[in-house]
């Protein structure tokens, strides 16, 4: 009887882990309209790539962002885990980003990467990316003009880092602007934006729980980030006067592998 109870389980785990891998590749789209109007801003937002442990093909991001052909790529954070996924991040970065416009911030993994030469090492990634042509936004605001209406498009350094510094990274905004549009990694950083500040913030982090488990013990077990506290994990909430969507990412940590928490590339349409 032993015998049998055991070959179930371990045919049961085979076939979990079988589901999980494949779940880990298997890329959704999701469109977030915040207007009925197509004349509007239409952004493609990517995060949590962890090039390391990706599981999406590059491609199939690629033919989404050909199809979807948007006004402009905003990135948020995590996108290697060591100093050696750099080359294997940037091929990345060029083969699906083509001529876009893409807008970035960085991750608690991307810092992390570089613990043993935290300023040399990661000045050489943040030169590389730039060298692609993407725009670094470290607690700093550029303006992207469509048709002759202005968005601010702002950068949060991420929350974990302790560096953070909002005050500043709206100093440059124009007051014209119709939208402040902002990308930070880490979520929490929406409790303190000053009301007013912000309308839209596009964030990562959280992976959705990437293997979800009953009862959010993910979230209770192995997250200490306040809105994961107060029952804000993944999708659109109205936090603070923000409009916050927090994305479940496209890669994975530890393991390549996911659970009820697919990868996804996210549309918006703003006015």
């Amino acid at each position: 009887m032993m015998y049998y109870i055991l070959t179930a389980l371990l045919i049961l785990g085979v076939l979990a882990l079988t589901y999980m891998w494949f779940e880990a590749g298997n890329l959704q789209l999701k469109r977030i309209r915040f207007t009925k109007s197509n004349k509007g801003l239409k952004i493609i937002h990517l995060t949590d790539i962890h090039i390391n442990l990706l599981r999406v093909k590059p491609y199939k991001i690629k033919n989404i962002i050909d199809k979807e052909s948007p006004d402009l790529i905003l990135m948020s954070g995590d996108y290697i885990t060591r100093e050696s996924d750099i080359p294997q991040f940037i091929r990345f970065l060029n083969e699906i980003t083509g001529n876009s416009k893409v807008y970035m911030c960085f991750g608690n993994h991307d810092y992390e990467a570089f613990l043993s030469d935290k300023k040399g090492g990661f000045n050489r990634f943040l030169t590389e990316v730039e060298k692609q042509g993407v725009t670094v936004l470290h607690d700093d605001c550029e303006v992207f003009i469509k048709g002759g209406v202005k968005y601010n498009i702002i950068g949060i350094t991420d929350y974990r880092r302790g560096e953070h510094d909002i005050d500043k990274a709206v100093k440059n905004c124009v007051k014209d602007a119709k939208l402040n549009i902002a990308i930070t990694h880490n979520p929490d950083v929406v409790l303190e934006i000053p009301k007013g500040k912000i309308d839209y913030l596009f964030c990562g982090h959280f992976h959705g729980g990437q293997i979800w488990m009953p009862f959010d013990l993910e979230f209770k077990v192995l997250r200490k980030e306040k809105l994961c506290k107060m029952g804000i994990k993944r999708g659109h909430h109205r936090l603070n006067g923000v409009d916050i969507y927090i994305s479940n990412g496209l890669g994975n940590v530890l393991f390549p592998l996911r659970f009820l928490s697919r990868p996804e590339i996210t549309v918006f349409y703003v006015t």
